[in-house]
């Protein structure tokens, strides 16, 4: 488009979105607009997070509310932008002719496009923000528009305790009813059913099932739930999306990732005097709070046509440093890359780093660190972590080269973070594996955890060759987790 053409643009900023999202099949619309050059005709943004007919497809259109001039037809330059990234996820020009239904054009986004992958999944943003320019085939507009417009969508956030007592007795099927009140709308919400289903003996799986009040007040709900041990500290053991509405006949239920069982061999943590306690964190969605024009400017929009500017936090600043190289004081080396990086932030973060550059070492001396034992990814990764506080989506193999490396720097954070990953993938092809890297760098917590999994699969463990090849290469280890399962040592 050519930069003196006038245009007309809308800015709408929807918060709360992947609440939204939830809502499939549902369309969502913006404040209604006019734009000067088509009289009496007022005209929304519309968007359907989940297309109908194309599968993980967002649908966006531009509707009118009236009948618009059969000769009218304008140009369109779409631009969508993910939480507060100052650079667009998707960015498309669309040319329209003719009228369609009252529409300018519609059009399929996939969901690829659009939203980040996080956990193997496309997961919508918090914010999405979508800009919209109409340029007018024909003629240009008389005078340059920017129209900025919010939706919101009511959030609720409550939390629950509660407790299910003799929870040793509960026996297949039966059900343990709890009840949820919002501290806002001061009314039940939720009926909740804790059931136990599947297994053998006492390897029931516990199954949670929610049922909303009102349909029409609960439309879509994110439900977190951890068991509370002993000292009150919470362990996250489910999640669960649900959406709700009129015509669905069956409740929502989902599976925590404990058993009966693995509860009950822990008795002394989690059940004192045979009570189960857990923790409900519901966030969900009543609908749209509130959907309006905040501001809109005409005349000279050439400040607009540049991108907005994200404020850089002072963890984006340091990571800056570390990306442009400023600054930058010593090395580390692995054997395919050179890293440049800072000693005193390296020294903050880790022990062993700040024990490397204060003691007459090599590395102080010669402001290099040679490592030999990691690969360039994972002192990549690394680096990041340090510098930014944040670990960027990784498969597991990632993930272990990442533990190691948080180990042998003794950054505490980090090899915290990389546990949790690593507890979270845990499968049958490979706790073993990470059996021995627990054991190998004494982290009795990744131990236990995994100890406790194969307790709960001990039958498919010990019967297959992972278990045979560990029980040759490591006696003591075995013989410990074999105890471990069966004696509870």
């Amino acid at each position: 488009m050519a930069c003196d053409r006038k245009y007309f643009a809308i800015t709408w900023r929807i918060e709360n979105y992947n609440f939204y999202y939830g809502t499939r099949g549902n369309g969502l619309s913006s404040s209604s607009f006019v734009i000067d050059s088509v009289k009496d005709v007022s005209w929304t943004l519309q968007i359907v997070p989940e297309s109908g007919l194309q599968k993980e497809h967002i649908v966006f259109y531009i509707q009118s509310a009236g009948s618009p001039p059969t000769n009218s037809a304008f140009d369109v330059e779409l631009s969508f932008f993910n939480d507060d990234d100052s650079s667009p996820s998707f960015e498309k020009s669309f040319s329209s002719s003719s009228w369609n239904c009252l529409k300018i054009f519609n059009c399929y986004i996939p969901h690829n496009q659009v939203y980040r992958k996080k956990e193997n999944k496309f997961k919508p943003p918090e914010t999405l923000t979508i800009l919209c320019r109409l340029y007018n085939t024909d003629e240009s507009f008389s005078e340059a528009w920017q129209c900025f417009t919010c939706t919101r969508i009511q959030v609720e956030r409550t939390a629950f305790i509660g407790q299910v007592e003799e929870f040793g007795s509960i026996f297949p099927r039966e059900k343990r009813n709890l009840a949820i009140k919002s501290a806002s709308a001061e009314k039940q919400l939720f009926s909740l059913d804790l059931t136990l289903a599947g297994g053998i003996g006492s390897k029931e799986n516990i199954w949670i099932e929610v049922t909303p009040v009102d349909k029409d007040f609960v439309k879509f709900c994110v439900c977190k739930v951890f068991v509370l041990d002993s000292e009150g500290m919470k362990i996250e053991c489910g999640k669960s999306e649900m959406l709700f509405n009129k015509e669905q006949s069956e409740n929502v239920k989902f599976l925590l990732n404990v058993t009966k069982d693995y509860l009950t061999r822990r008795y002394s943590q989690f059940l004192s005097n045979d009570i189960l306690t857990l923790k409900f964190e519901f966030a969900f969605s009543t609908g749209v709070e509130y959907k309006r024009i905040e501001d809109s400017v005409f005349g000279n929009l050439t400040f607009f046509m540049e991108t907005p500017i994200k404020v850089p936090s002072a963890l984006d600043d340091l990571t800056c440093l570390l990306k442009e190289g400023v600054l930058c004081d010593t090395k580390l080396q692995t054997e395919t890359e050179t890293f440049k990086a800072h000693k005193s932030i390296l020294s903050a973060r880790s022990s062993v780093f700040k024990s490397m550059f204060t003691a007459d070492m090599k590395e102080k001396i010669t402001d290099c660190v040679t490592i030999e034992d990691l690969d360039a990814e994972a002192v990549r990764l690394m680096l990041m972590f340090i510098y930014s506080d944040r670990l960027e989506d990784m498969n597991l193999e990632q993930a272990k080269g990442l533990y190691f490396a948080a180990d042998k720097y003794n950054i505490i954070a980090l090899k915290h973070k990389c546990s949790n990953i690593l507890k979270s993938n845990l499968q049958l092809s490979n706790c073993c594996e990470l059996l021995l890297l627990s054991d190998r760098h004494h982290d009795e917590d990744l131990k236990k955890c995994v100890q406790g999994y194969i307790a709960d699969y001990r039958e498919e463990v010990f019967h297959s060759s992972q278990w045979l090849n560990l029980e040759k290469s490591n006696p003591e280890l075995s013989i410990e987790t074999f105890h471990a399962v069966y004696l509870g040592k």
